[in-house]
């Protein structure tokens, strides 16, 4: 059986045809028309969606016989589902027909609660002059006016000109009862209507036009236009009332304004650094709050929700009082549904095909947090071709190389996930989507945005030189460089490391038969390319290598070298790491002593400085295995005697080898850094970040190892009494 066989929707004939991007705004091109069509029949109303949904609509009927109608904010990083949130709702809301017949409500598959609040939105509309919907994205950084911008919104929906003149002129021809004369006589002479709207104070064919329909209105051509630009003249904002004034306008009917829905996208970025824009919207927003019967619901959106930390936002919560707040929890339902589907009777086919590979699904990058987990199995057989530990790493992946969050979760999993299964297709069931394969389709995003040098890309692309080994040395470079990107704080680490093992479980394709091959193909080929000069072998795996990154590993060897030559500077490095933790695990402990609970203070000394008892004070000697023995320790505690109120504390000498490399290679990735300095180029600063990189990680171990060495320490009492409590606090 081939993998397209089990899928819904083949792989290979379906289109993803909004590319995973919902485009906010009226669908009027045939094309348009279809990839709505698309969007509504794969709407996924499930999870976040549906409670943004069913929140906005409970809201607008619950409140359209109120004095106001609250306004909803749809938070989210880019790529969220937003815009496409905003874009089904709009259609839904109006319940837009097709060519054919067919409405929003019919083609999307809705939950029972949904369908019945649209129902009651109807039967709300019948009662007070039907429905209408208005959309748009606001224009990054600003623009014109934000009442003039969405007034241009809302004329749109209507079909009337988005700009201000014309579409006065028209309303004004309308309400003249000439409207269809003027436009009749403008297409018999062959011109297109709204076009010459365009050229309203100019056109001699609209003005002849404007005359055989109402003679009265100036007596010639020349004055005409004259008039035209007097009586409908180009205004660069509008006050507030003018703006309520002229939505009324554009939506009254007979008198009666309709069930309204106006949404806004991107209204953070449009307000962006501006105290003024952010004002502006806030006016905005409360004019068609309260000043439109309660029969308009107005939906803002942007990345951040209202109550986050942007103060030109937080103004806007006393307006958008709705707040629908969208993360990546419904990222793998969406991707399920729309691309991964499976046919009824497949899905027993695909889940006994995994079950007969287990073995080498659940070694998937053991070890790690994003490791094989007991509740995969529930989900394996919707994911397939995907293993659940490849999509973790995918989102990993893509939050580590998309910080900002511009190239987004969703839209670009969908994609990702619809080319994956296409290209697997045609083959047979058994053979999954492999991990690298994530690099390719964000290669060039990470190129144009500059994430991925295009000397580095060059090499990973010229690796590819036809050969089964050129493949696969290309493939295993661009795993290289997505691993590399991972964060490695204490918080952020998953443990991924581009190890020979996790590399080979990461291009597993063929559950059957790429496992055995690529665990003994991999460490060849890593080989090969390290001594070619296309790798760097680290303590951690491996790591691409460029000029720059060639040079600053050549001078963080030459400092490796000095510094292993150089015994006192790594002992007095290592004596200053051992006082510095044993202070700050024990430096702050106030003892409170007998029952009148004196307070004693720990004072500490090092090496071979003995300190003698002064009032209430505790001297604490540390001492360690490094400059004296266990023994010695212990002999100078029994010849202190019981009454001594010295502490004697004794650190061994443990893990000294992996101490002290980890002590080397931090100072000598420091002193690289320190002494290259901030690099000016790209190529620079990647090897800049990459050295400051192997400096954090050298840190971080050599912190644990000094935590440890010196929480094992040994404690006596004069006398030579020993401590035995777990912990050096304890003791």
């Amino acid at each position: 059986m081939k993998n397209r066989e089990v899928f819904l929707r083949d792989p290979v004939e379906s289109k993803l045809l909004n590319d995973g991007v919902a485009a906010v705004g009226e669908a009027r091109t045939l094309q348009e028309i279809e990839t709505l069509r698309y969007e509504l029949e794969h709407f996924v109303c499930e999870g976040q969606y549906k409670a943004g949904m069913v929140r906005i609509l409970e809201s607008y009927l619950g409140n359209v016989s109120s004095a106001t109608q609250p306004a909803a904010w749809i938070s989210g990083y880019y790529g969220s589902g937003k815009s496409h949130l905003e874009k089904m709702l709009r259609h839904l809301w109006m319940d837009t027909k097709f060519p054919d017949g067919a409405t929003a409500r019919s083609l999307a598959q809705l939950p029972a609660d949904v369908e019945d609040l649209l129902r009651e939105l109807s039967i709300r509309g019948k009662r007070c002059g039907g429905m209408h919907a208005a959309a748009g994205t606001l224009p990054s950084g600003g623009g014109n006016g934000v009442r003039l911008t969405v007034l241009s919104i809302i004329l749109r929906s209507t079909d009337l000109p988005e700009s201000l003149p014309q579409s006065r002129f028209c309303l004004w021809l309308q309400k003249a009862g000439i409207y269809n004369k003027v436009r009749t006589s403008v297409e018999a002479a062959d011109k297109d209507f709204l076009r010459e709207l365009q050229d309203l104070y100019v056109s001699p064919v609209l003005a002849r036009a404007l005359l055989a329909a109402d003679p009265d209105f100036a007596p010639d051509e020349k004055q005409t236009r004259a008039t035209l630009r007097a009586q409908f003249p180009v205004v660069t904002d509008i006050s507030t009332a003018e703006f309520i004034g002229h939505v009324r306008a554009v939506l009254e009917a007979n008198g009666e304004l309709p069930a309204t829905l106006i949404v806004l996208d991107e209204v953070q970025l449009f307000i962006g650094d501006s105290a003024q824009r952010s004002t502006e919207v806030q006016e905005v927003a409360e004019a068609l709050c309260k000043q439109m019967h309660s029969r308009v619901m107005l939906i803002g959106a942007g990345q951040t929700a209202l109550a986050g930390s942007v103060p030109l936002l937080q103004r806007l919560r006393g307006r958008f009082t709705i707040p629908v707040e969208l993360s990546d929890l419904d990222v793998e339902t969406v991707t399920r549904r729309v691309v991964l589907a499976k046919k009824a009777d497949k899905i027993r086919p695909v889940q006994d095909c995994l079950d007969s590979h287990s073995g080498e699904i659940d070694r998937q990058l053991a070890g790690t947090a994003i490791a094989a987990r007991p509740e995969d199995r529930g989900m394996i057989a919707e994911d397939y071709p995907l293993l659940p530990v490849r999509r973790r790493f995918w989102e990993r992946v893509l939050q580590a190389v998309d910080a900002a969050g511009t190239t987004a979760q969703l839209r670009t999993q969908l994609r990702i996930v619809h080319d994956a299964a296409r290209d697997i297709a045609e083959l047979e069931l058994g053979v999954v989507v492999p991990a690298d394969i994530i690099f390719e389709q964000l290669q060039p995003d990470l190129l144009r945005s500059g994430f991925l040098l295009r000397e580095v890309d060059e090499t990973i692309r010229k690796l590819d030189d036809g050969s089964d080994d050129g493949k696969l040395a290309r493939r295993l470079c661009g795993l290289i460089f997505l691993i590399r990107k991972l964060p490695r704080e204490a918080v952020a680490d998953i443990g991924v490391r581009a190890t020979p093992d996790m590399l080979a479980d990461l291009l597993v394709s063929d559950l059957g038969s790429d496992g055995t091959k690529y665990r003994r193909e991999v460490p060849r080929i890593l080989d090969k390319l390290v001594k070619d000069g296309k790798l760097i072998k680290l303590e951690d795996g491996y790591s691409l290598q460029t000029r720059e990154s060639s040079e600053w590993d050549r001078e963080f060897r030459n400092r490796q070298t000095k510094l292993l030559a150089d015994m006192p500077a790594i002992a007095a490095r290592r004596s200053a790491l051992l006082s510095a933790m044993f202070d700050r695990q024990i430096g702050g402990l106030k003892l409170l002593q007998g029952k009148s609970k004196e307070p004693r203070k720990l004072i500490l000394s090092f090496g071979d400085v003995r300190l003698a008892a002064k009032g209430h004070e505790i001297p604490v000697w540390v001492r360690d295995g490094w400059g004296d023995s266990e023994n010695t320790v212990v002999n100078d505690a029994r010849a202190a005697g019981a009454d001594s109120p010295v502490i004697f504390a004794f650190v061994p000498k443990a893990s000294a080898d992996d101490l002290k490399k980890a002590i080397i290679d931090y100072e000598s990735a420091k002193a690289t850094v320190d002494f290259k300095g901030a690099p000016s180029t790209a190529e620079g600063r990647e090897a800049h970040d990459a050295m400051t990189a192997r400096m954090r990680e050298a840190a971080a171990r050599r912190d644990e190892i000094i935590g440890q060495v010196v929480d094992g320490s040994k404690v006596f009492q004069g006398g030579g009494t020993e401590m035995l409590q777990s912990n050096l606090t304890e003791k």
